[in-house]
């Protein structure tokens, strides 16, 4: 089947922007190029037009060269596999590929958590800032026992290193089958059990208060509409994990949070991409951490 390949040029911190936006936008299979340049595909039939022009227009046109092309699906898989670097997650956690070798941290010992993804089209390896932020959150948390659900789990990189970290149970929800295929594929490649599900937040039957923890890193407007969804899900005492948005929209996701009984207790910012944890609680709130 045709793809639509796009080659982007931009500064290298303004490519991994796009990169993010892109994969929102349902561009797959990205590919590092030289400078901050990259390459990405879609499905001739999903592809918009005004859709890539709207997201290219939010930045300095001046600074993207962008060149298109129709061709038929490449071999992907060899491709990233010559570039598709492993991931260092505060020296306690490594995200890697099955054909990276093995290797120890920056103190010479092994990792503490060590992740196997293969991300086929699903977004989320730790490469981009908003996964990063969400594993260097969910690092810091208590999950021994806890109930787990990950709501747009794309490769199920989040909920993997919670079960990891001793999660009772994980459920990964996705509105793309081939990312709900893919995460109970990566879960099976590190030795967890991933319930995986095709669906959004609206379709999940568990009771209300059932999960002691809930991730959820998508794009801002599925957050600003989920996120009361998210809080009737959430048992008392429960942390909610929030990224995909940018420092400066934290104000309306915070705004949010606070009307559903939510309090932002940590705040990560990391190249303008932001996460937030919040926590439900009665009582006094502890003021937010920003790291």
């Amino acid at each position: 089947m045709p793809y639509v390949t796009l080659t982007i040029y931009s500064p290298e911190d303004l490519s991994e922007i796009l990169k993010a936006e892109l994969a929102f936008a349902g561009f797959e299979s990205f590919l590092e190029l030289e400078n901050g340049a990259f390459e990405t595909s879609i499905d001739v039939n999903f592809f918009d037009q005004q859709s890539l022009e709207n997201i290219l227009n939010r930045y300095p046109r001046s600074l993207i060269r962008l060149e298109t092309r129709l061709e038929e699906k490449q071999n992907w898989n060899q491709l990233w596999e010559a570039y598709y670097p492993d991931v260092i997650v505060d020296h306690r956690c490594r995200v890697r590929a099955e054909f990276h070798l093995p290797a120890l941290n920056s103190l010479g010992k092994p990792f503490e958590y060590e992740l196997i993804i293969t991300p086929k089209m699903s977004f989320g390896t730790g490469h981009h800032e908003t996964t990063l932020q969400m594993l260097q959150l969910i690092l810091d948390l208590d999950c021994k026992g806890k109930k787990v659900a990950d709501f747009g789990c794309g490769t199920g990189i989040l909920a993997i290193l919670a079960l990891k970290k001793g999660a009772s149970c994980a459920d990964g929800w996705d509105i793309e089958a081939w990312s709900v295929e893919n995460a109970a594929e990566n879960a099976h490649l590190n030795g967890v059990k991933l319930n995986a599900y095709l669906g959004t937040v609206a379709q999940c039957q568990q009771p209300r208060g059932y999960y002691d923890l809930i991730f959820a890193n998508i794009h801002l407007s599925v957050l600003l509409e989920e996120v009361p969804l998210y809080a009737q899900l959430l048992a008392q005492d429960g942390r909610l994990l929030l990224s995909g948005f940018y420092l400066s929209e934290v104000e309306a996701i915070a705004q949010v949070c606070q009307e559903n009984g939510l309090v932002v207790e940590r705040q990560r910012e990391k190249n303008n991409w932001a996460a937030l944890q919040c926590v439900k609680r009665l009582g006094n709130y502890p003021q937010k951490t920003i790291i």
